[in-house]
Parts: C-alpha cells; sequence; structure tokens
C-alpha cells in the first residue's frame, strides 16, 4: 500500500512540474553555478578553496591574534550568484563561518575557517611502541623493554601532527636513538623541534600482556590499548605471554598488569581456558604475582582470568557474552552516546570524569558521536541467571558491582589478602569500554578511558 502511494505522489509531482513548464510559471532555474573561487582576507590571506568538503581554509601565522575582527578584501564567486558575505564586511572568525551562496534555485555552504599555522605533535610512536609527548618543553619520552630486540642505532618512527605541518626527517623512516633524536615540525611561520629520549627499562611499573611478539601484531583495539599504557604510565612496557612465562621479564618492581582481550567472547570459563593458552602457560607466574600483592585489570574476555588466578568461583563466569566482530554502533551513538551507570558515584575509578551536560552524575560516558565501537562484551545480565542483580551478582562473586543497569558489565575483586582496592582487581567486561575506533570521531568523551586507567593506577598500586 505504501509503494502504491508513493508512486501515485511521484506521478503528480512530474504532471505538476509537466504543467508549470507548459505555462512558463514555477519553473526551477538551474542555469547558473554556487563556486568560490576566490576568498582573501586582510588584502594578504588568501583561502584555499575545497569544493568537495565546500571548505575554505585561510592560514595566517603562528602569532596571529586579530581573527576576531578580519576583512574580507576579495571574494569571487560564480557568475550572477548571490552571497551572504561581501567584500568590506567585518567578520569574526575565532570560529567558522558558514559563506552561503545562491544562484537562482541552486544553493550551497561553504564553512569558511581560519587557522594558525601550528606545528604540534599529537602522536609518536617508536617500533610500536608509543611515547609520551610532553608540550611544554617539547620532549617525548619512549619506555623500551632492554630485552625488546629493537635496535635503537636504526629503529623506525611515526609521527602525527598538525595538519599541514611536515615532518623531518619523515614519519616512518629510521633514525639512531642511542642519544636524543631531534623532529622538526614545520607549517609555514610555526616551527617547533621535538626531542626523543629512549629510556630502557629493567624492571617495568606497569605491563600489558598479550599473545603477540610484540605490540604491532596485536589486533587494532588491543594494540590501542597497549599503547595508551606505554605511552602514558612511566617505565610501562609491552610483554608476550611467553616473555612473562620464560622468565624474560622482571615483575619485581611491576604494580599493575593491563590484560585486555578482543576476541570471539567464551560461553564459560572452560572455553577461555582452552583458547588462551599463552595466558594459562603463564598462570604460575601470575599468581604468585598476585598473591605478593601485584594488581590487574582486565578488559572484555580477559575479565575470565581472575577465575584463573582464583579470585573469583570457577561457576561465576560472565552470563551475558558476545562479540567479536567490529563496527556496530557507530549510527546509534548520536549527540549523546551510548553510556553506563556507576553504582556508587563517587567510587575512585570515576574521578574527574567529563561527563555529558545535565546526566545525572553516575552516568559513566566513554564514547562519543561517530565512534565505532568493537562491542565484544563479557558481562551479567539478570535475564537468566542472578535473578536478583547486583547483590546476588555480588553474593556469587564475592566481587563489587561498579557499572551496570540492574547488570553487571564492570567489577572489583578483591586482592589476595581479602580487601578491595590496593592489590585488587578491576575487571571492565563492557563494549562500552573500547579502545579504538576504525572511524575518526571528535574524542570528548573518550578520555575518559584515559583516566579511568589512571585512577585504577592510583586505587590499586597505593
Amino acid at each position: 500500500m505504501k509503494t502504491i502511494y508513493s508512486i501515485i505522489c511521484a506521478i503528480c509531482i512530474v504532471c505538476g512540474l509537466t504543467a508549470c513548464n507548459d505555462d512558463h510559471t514555477g519553473s526551477i532555474d538551474v542555469s547558473g553555478s554556487c563556486l568560490v573561487e576566490k576568498f582573501v582576507l586582510n588584502g594578504q590571506y588568501e583561502g584555499t578553496i575545497n569544493t568537495e568538503k565546500r571548505l575554505v581554509k585561510v592560514k595566517v601565522p603562528v602569532d596571529f591574534a586579530q581573527k576576531g575582527d578580519m576583512e574580507i578584501t576579495s571574494l569571487t564567486v560564480s557568475a550572477g550568484a548571490q552571497t551572504n558575505m561581501k567584500v568590506g564586511d567585518h567578520i569574526n572568525f575565532d570560529a567558522d563561518r558558514n559563506l552561503h551562496i545562491s544562484n537562482g534555485d541552486l544553493v550551497m555552504d561553504y564553512q569558511v575557517s581560519v587557522r594558525n599555522d601550528e606545528a604540534l605533535m599529537s602522536l609518536f610512536i617508536l617500533e610500536g611502541v608509543k611515547g609520551a609527548i610532553n608540550q611544554q618543553d617539547k620532549t617525548i619520552t619512549v619506555s623500551v623493554m632492554a630485552n625488546s630486540g629493537i635496535d635503537l642505532s636504526n629503529a623506525t618512527f611515526e609521527v602525527e601532527c598538525s595538519e599541514d605541518a611536515t615532518c623531518s626527517p619523515a614519519s616512518g623512516t629510521k633514525g639512531n636513538f642511542t642519544e636524543p633524536f631531534q623532529i622538526t615540525l614545520n607549517d609555514n611561520t610555526a616551527t617547533t623541534v621535538y626531542t626523543v629520549y629512549v629510556t630502557l627499562i629493567e624492571d617495568p611499573i606497569a605491563l600489558f600482556v598479550g599473545d603477540a611478539e610484540n605490540i604491532e601484531l596485536l589486533n587494532d583495539e588491543e594494540k590501542a590499548a597497549a599503547k595508551w599504557l606505554t605511552g602514558n604510565i612511566a617505565s610501562a612496557a609491552y610483554a608476550s605471554w611467553s616473555d612473562v612465562a620464560g622468565g624474560n621479564i622482571s615483575l619485581e618492581k611491576c604494580k599493575l598488569i593491563f590484560f585486555h582481550r578482543h576476541c570471539s567472547s567464551y560461553g564459560n570459563y572452560n572455553g577461555f581456558a582452552e583458547a588462551e593458552q599463552g595466558a594459562m602457560t603463564a598462570l604460575a607466574k601470575m599468581k604468585e604475582y598476585w598473591q605478593k600483592g601485584g594488581a590487574f585489570v582486565l578488559g572484555r574476555s580477559a575479565v575470565n582470568y581472575a577465575i584463573a588466578l582464583g579470585a573469583m568461583p570457577e561457576d561465576a563466569y560472565p552470563n551475558n557474552v558476545w562479540g567479536g566482530g567490529g563496527g556496530e554502533g557507530s549510527d546509534l551513538m548520536g549527540d549523546d552516546p551510548w553510556h553506563t551507570w556507576a553504582y556508587d558515584a563517587a567510587h575512585p575509578l570515576w574521578k574527574g570524569l567529563t561527563t555529558y551536560p545535565g546526566a545525572p552524575e553516575n552516568a559513566i560516558y566513554t564514547l562519543d558521536n561517530g565512534y565505532t565501537i568493537c562491542n565484544t562484551t563479557s558481562q551479567y545480565g539478570f535475564w537468566d541467571t542472578y535473578q536478583d542483580g547486583k547483590d546476588a551478582f555480588e553474593a556469587k562473586t564475592g566481587g563489587r558491582a561498579l557499572t551496570g543497569d540492574n547488570s553487571v558489565n564492570a567489577w572489583e575483586l578483591k586482592s589476595a589478602n581479602g580487601e578491595f582496592g590496593k592489590g585488587g582487581i578491576i575487571c571492565l567486561g563492557s563494549g562500552l569500554y573500547d579502545w579504538n575506533s576504525p572511524t575518526p570521531y571528535e574524542s570528548i568523551y573518550h578520555e575518559n578511558m584515559g583516566k579511568i586507567m589512571l585512577n585504577a593506577f592510583d586505587y590499586l598500586t597505593k
């Protein structure tokens, strides 16, 4: 019925347009165009015009501070077109402005963006190890395991920097990092020199542990989590399970181990134990580490490792698991992204988080508009097991529910000495605790993932 109605409407529109053309009234004029051909501010700053993106980008010197009052000194558009801006107008370009163009019945909007020259580095990676960037003194510190096998005299580095900046030496090339190594970024009037310092770690303070020989061989989700740890916690490093099992890495000074596993979820603990042979091979050393007061953060399917350690009963494995693919969810984020709820908003784990304007204080946001979530999940739902919800979960597992909604998708377990906090285990089972988006997004709430991890480090180690 809906299809027939649509066909009738289409016929009516076609007939209506034909009638208009017959009596020469109501015709649509699309003979012209709405293109920007030239745009100049203050007589010297000419815009770069991208018709495909409908963007006019005007670059000004790095120290230019008068964007709040700029004069349009040249504006050329398609013949016959009208604009909402004109030569002689003084406009505040502290924020992007809309240039509206009309020509007959054609209309087109361009975004006019005035940007200072900028040469700043946003990411540095040395042979898969993320560096910590200090923008104040323009230094980069990279912590590398002494037994990593990386040839620092001829190591490959990668750089991400300001949109228009160039990098010298070029990103993707090799350099000698056995001594301080300088990288110069340049964008017209902006020049910044960064110095890279490599620190060899004999005794890591924190470890990300995975199956791969090095970080770059991890899947994208795990790689992003590992690079966050090595780039944001001093003396943090990556190690493979074989490194741990073989005694190739010292755990004497290690305070926290981060095990985040993105893969097809397991229906029970036995499935996890059978599939994760690397982690199980290192179990004896991990148990010893935990018994001595070492702490863990476990993500996604890795939450089952708490059972292996003896911190949770074997029959208390997550009963609500799915996923292993990547991608569903991006179109559902919207301006108010997916979020979860803290059972205790005052818990140290949620200190200093950015939240959605007007949201309740216990709303936990970790995603952004446009973010594509992997959505692998190992959590607890209560339609089948633990019918009484949070209280039943805590009675069954001996843990403390952290987030959920009459369910539990993040929780903590006690240390080997029977106390919550130092030496304990944080389990982040929900897909909302995600590290990598294959699609671009503006990061507002995803920064909370790093804050949660830093909070967890403080809570579990001090």
